[in-house]
């Protein structure tokens, strides 16, 4: 396929761009030092995207209400973001490298600047004593008992001079433009819409407002010449997503409509903004802005920035529209500039899992790009949880500066054990660094616990990510790689022939034992995956013990494609703890028959779910649990789940004695408590002390995720 419309050169404002790529701001959380200079982690980052082809980057969010919005600050008024506001020259000194390397590879820099957060705010400064601010009178998104009060004017303006302030320091320090942050629900969308933004007094009672001013600043401050892109979402989307009822009881009935999102963006471009990207939602509906791989391939893009070009051609507007939202498939991301829906193009997590997507598809070489899987886990869980952006399926993303391949100071026999996510990387990592490398894989087929969780269809990307990782571990026997399908690798085969044995033999499925269980047909998740999901014909009523992420996942393929009723048993206070809220707040939305990844209906038979609760026994056709009576709705994906190390003091805990019995109506049962680690043989290895070296990567040392099974393997063959 040609991608002659991706490697067009194009504008915004006068900033020429050498292709029509963009790299979405994705928030630069703990990249920079606690006074908010960027340093080489962050550096590395960036240029290591523009040594791949990116046209323009665009950072993540960067903060100018500092002393304004306690949200942003942290102790001792230290942050976990970037900073470029005010005078500080030590703070310039990080973004002024920043940006040379990013120019050395001809790509261009926008700085994103943010308001800051309001009620999308961590609610710790409060519960240390300061007080929340926003639009007008708001809950906290986190925390909704504890409430944000109305900025004065006086701070709002003091917010529209520091955007001047720090505009002129990014394009002093030689970026090429602003982007600013007025999507998504944070502090700039809250004072630019009708859901947050209720004042009936002032200057800023007026919803535009706020924004043009902030543009007038920057223009004042840059020169009109210096360009700037709006983000915005052209609705929140809140009706759309949960009905009328829910829409009027949960959110007043109020958001920004697509018509007045349009005539939004007509004045903003009018004020002299040269570019838009358009996404819709806000946190209250994640899965819009941050579209998790459920989603089919560009979910709105048609509808959002399709609309907005049309409707500035037909206003003769000439500001430039970015589309966004998962167009990682070249061919998808060629269409929409091709269908004329956009002049641009953004990818975010594709550039975290593949930094060289641009270079690849414009050498052809399609199926070596590593693609996204969808799990956000690395890009956004991780800096939620205190750590700064990475990726599950790229090892160096986020470690640019600190995790190198180099060759290998002398060249040693390897042994791979298993062709899961684990034992390919550490084979890969191995071969490129010299080593001779064989890997085994009992089954005849690459992929692991990959291939069972790519057999539901709302599992498209991993099926994506899994076929390119079977095309790329091919190349790679072609290259040197001994690779040995359907062979499983015994302790005979690998004592004392190999100098180094890495283990990734996964997981043994798991199973609890219940009374009664032979009363029942019934099976392990993972093996009903692997065996087709095949239910017996009688089988019109499936409960599924285990409500975490694969419980969840499975319940709504078998309501959506076996057209069986499916209730849950969940024995944690909520469904799928732990899961990144945009995903979890998807699959509640899809199990609540609020809607769906693709074109096809939602759910008419939505899954029944019950939380704090176990299943104590089984008996023929009925299964039955002991719930508490307290238990939770289980489908608010409204709301979300804080960690676990942010004390909120309105959670009140359950009482243990507080329960009832309940009898569920079931023909077939299905176990998705998970697995256990299977490091028989490794221990096995050690304790014949069967070569030098020997280690365990990936589930065989603990079940975990995609992100722990690379990164361990990538960690121990880099230094092997």
């Amino acid at each position: 396929m040609s991608f002659t419309h991706l490697f067009e050169p194009g504008y915004i404002g006068n900033c020429r761009v050498k292709n029509r790529i963009i790299m979405a701001p994705i928030g630069n959380i703990n990249m920079a030092d606690p006074i908010g200079r960027p340093l080489p982690k962050m550096i590395d980052y960036f240029v290591e995207r523009a040594r791949g082809g990116t046209g323009l980057l665009i950072t993540g969010l960067i903060p100018v209400s500092f002393g304004i919005d306690p949200t942003i600050s942290e102790d001792n008024d230290t942050s976990y973001f970037p900073r470029i506001d005010g005078s500080s020259r030590t703070r310039l000194a990080g973004w002024r490298d920043l940006i040379a390397g990013v120019h050395a590879y001809d790509a261009r820099l926008f700085i994103q600047l943010t308001a800051g957060l309001g009620r999308v705010g961590s609610p710790e400064s409060m519960l240390k004593g300061k007080i929340l601010k926003s639009a007008s009178l708001n809950r906290n998104f986190y925390v909704p008992q504890l409430p944000h009060f109305p900025f004065s004017d006086r701070a709002i303006k003091k917010m529209v001079k520091s955007f001047g302030q720090s505009a002129i320091n990014a394009k002093v320090s030689g970026a090429d433009g602003i982007q600013l942050h007025g999507h998504e629900g944070y502090l700039m969308d809250q004072l630019t819409s009708q859901p947050w933004n209720r004042r009936k007094l002032g200057r800023y009672r007026n919803r535009y407002q706020f924004a043009l001013d902030v543009v007038a600043e920057i223009q004042r401050a840059c020169g009109e010449e210096f360009p700037i892109i709006y983000r915005i979402d052209l609705t929140q989307g809140l009706r759309e997503s949960y009905g009328e009822k829910i829409f009027k009881q949960r959110f007043r009935g109020i958001e920004r409509s697509v018509q007045e999102g349009l005539e939004f963006c007509r004045e903003l471009a009018s004020a002299g903004v040269a570019a838009f990207d358009v996404d819709k939602g806000c946190y209250d509906n994640w899965f819009y802005p941050h579209p998790p791989a459920y989603f089919d391939d560009i979910p709105y893009v048609e509808e959002t920035a399709g609309k907005l070009k049309s409707y500035f051609d037909q206003h003769q507007v000439k500001a430039r529209i970015i589309a966004v939202g998962k167009l990682g498939r070249p061919e998808r991301a060629e269409e929409v500039l091709e269908q004329g829906w956009a002049d641009f193009v953004m990818l975010g997590r594709p550039l975290l899992a593949d930094p060289y997507w641009p270079q690849k598809v414009r050498e052809g070489r399609i199926r070596e790009i590593i693609h996204c899987i969808g799990d956000q886990e690395g890009c956004i869980q991780s800096f939620i949880l205190g750590g700064h952006p990475c990726c599950a399926v790229n090892a160096y993303t986020g470690f640019e500066d600190t995790k190198k391949l180099t060759p290998a100071s002398r060249i040693k026999t390897v042994a791979v054990v298993g062709a899961g996510p684990a034992g390919c990387e550490a084979a890969r990592t191995a071969l490129a660094r010299g080593h001779q490398v064989t890997l085994f894989e009992k089954k005849a087929q690459i992929g692991g616990q990959l291939i069972i969780g790519a057999s539901m269809r709302i599992k498209h990307d991993l099926a994506t990510y899994l076929s390119n990782l079977q095309y790329q571990m091919q190349q790679l026997a072609a290259q040197g790689l001994d690779l040995r399908l359907g062979q499983e690798a015994t302790l005979t085969d690998l004592k004392e022939k190999y100098e180094v044995i890495i283990c990734g033999t996964g997981l043994h499925a798991g199973m609890p034992v219940i009374e009664g269980m032979d009363a029942m047909p019934h099976a392990e998740v993972r093996q009903f995956l692997s065996a087709g999901m095949q239910l017996p014909p009688e089988a019109k009523r499936v409960t599924i013990v285990g409500g975490g992420l694969t419980g969840c996942e499975l319940a709504y393929t078998l309501v959506s494609e076996r057209k069986v009723e499916v209730t849950l048993v969940e024995r944690q206070d909520n469904l799928m703890s732990g899961v990144v809220q945009a995903n979890r707040a998807m699959l509640l939305w899809m199990l609540m028959g609020k809607g769906s990844p693709g074109k096809m209906p939602p759910l008419t038979n939505p899954v029944s779910a019950y939380t704090s609760s176990e299943v104590i026994r089984i008996e023929t056709g009925k299964v039955l649990i002991k719930a508490n009576r307290k238990r939770k709705d289980p489908y608010t994906p409204w709301q979300t789940l804080i960690p676990d190390n942010i004390h909120n003091p309105f959670d009140k805990k359950l009482k243990q004695t507080d329960v009832e019995t309940i009898s569920l109506e079931t023909d077939y049962l299905i176990f998705a408590t998970g697995g256990q680690s299977n490091y028989d043989l490794y221990y096995q290895l050690l304790e014949t002390n069967a070569a030098p070296e020997v280690y365990c990567v990936g589930d065989a040392q603990h079940p975990a995720r995609v992100w722990e099974a690379v990164t361990s393997a990538n960690e121990v063959a880099r230094f092997i």
